[in-house]
């Protein structure tokens, strides 16, 4: 399978590596939603596959967020079924795997907290749900899935702080399953990767279904109810007016603007 933005390795048939490859930013554009969708809907008919890493190609950011200024370009059909991706990934009968080097925040902090289970450069990996900072909230996930993984409290600093989180800090929270050494993070994976594609793959997929009945999934309503109001958000003037003035002071443009996303919201509070 080819893909512009998410190249697939299929390292033996029960063990596939996704690469995220959309420089410069990794921004969750147009091709990364239709990618996404169609890989899994090719994943979900694939009997021999048991799991999916996914990694980024860019250093600096494994999905910096969603592209702004690319938005409109997005079917609306195709958008709304961000909750669905969201679920299948969570739900489907494939164990997902997220190695995060780079920045991972708004809806790539969604991405990894809808996959099964989070790695993260020591060094490298920053996480953040920075919605807030753009006057939205982190809808069709976010809110959905952090629960599942921090206190009430840190979920409320993750979110209205909309600032940025070391890897170590994540793990501490549960945000993320461990951090490793940026050296040692690949071959890690490769290792966990290659030891679970050996197991009989019944016994992984009714693992991972009995797993989320005993943690409890969030509901499939609940997902679109806060895309509905992340909806609402975007539509108000104010927060398209924020969002230009981001984007025209060089978000989504500068390097330097995308590695520290949250200073540079905070130099343009929202009154």
């Amino acid at each position: 399978m080819s893909s512009s933005v998410l190249e697939v390795t299929k390292v033996t048939p029960h063990y596939w590596k996704i690469t995220i490859n959309h420089p410069p930013f990794n921004l969750a554009g147009p091709e990364f939603f239709l990618d996404l969708w169609n890989l899994l809907q090719t994943a979900e008919g694939e009997s021999d596959l048991k799991i999916m890493v996914f990694e980024s190609a860019i250093p600096d950011f494994f999905i910096s967020h969603y592209d702004l200024q690319r938005a409109p370009s997005i079917p609306a059909d195709l958008l709304a079924k961000w909750p669905l991706m969201m679920i299948k990934l969570a739900t489907m009968p494939v164990i997902t795997v997220a190695a995060i080097r780079g920045r991972a925040r708004g809806i790539g902090s969604e991405f990894i907290l809808a996959c099964d289970i989070r790695f993260g450069s020591e060094e490298k990996a920053i996480l953040s749900q920075a919605e807030v900072s753009f006057g939205l909230i982190p809808g069709g996930g976010g809110v959905e899935l952090l629960p599942n993984h921090v206190s009430r409290s840190r979920m409320l600093e993750i979110i209205c702080g909309s600032d940025e989180f070391d890897a170590k800090t994540a793990a501490q929270y549960g945000w993320i399953n461990r951090t490793l050494p940026d050296s040692d993070l690949d071959s890690f994976v490769d290792k966990f990767a290659r030891r679970i594609a050996g197991w009989h793959k019944q016994s992984l997929s009714s693992a991972k279904q009995l797993t989320n009945s005993r943690f409890g999934l969030p509901r499939k309503e609940h997902f679109f109810e806060s895309y509905q109001a992340m909806a609402q958000l975007w539509a108000d003037a104010k927060v398209q007016r924020r969002m230009q003035i981001l984007i025209d002071k060089g978000l989504e443009k500068e390097k330097d603007v995308e590695l520290n996303v949250a200073e540079f919201t905070a130099r343009f509070p929202m009154h």
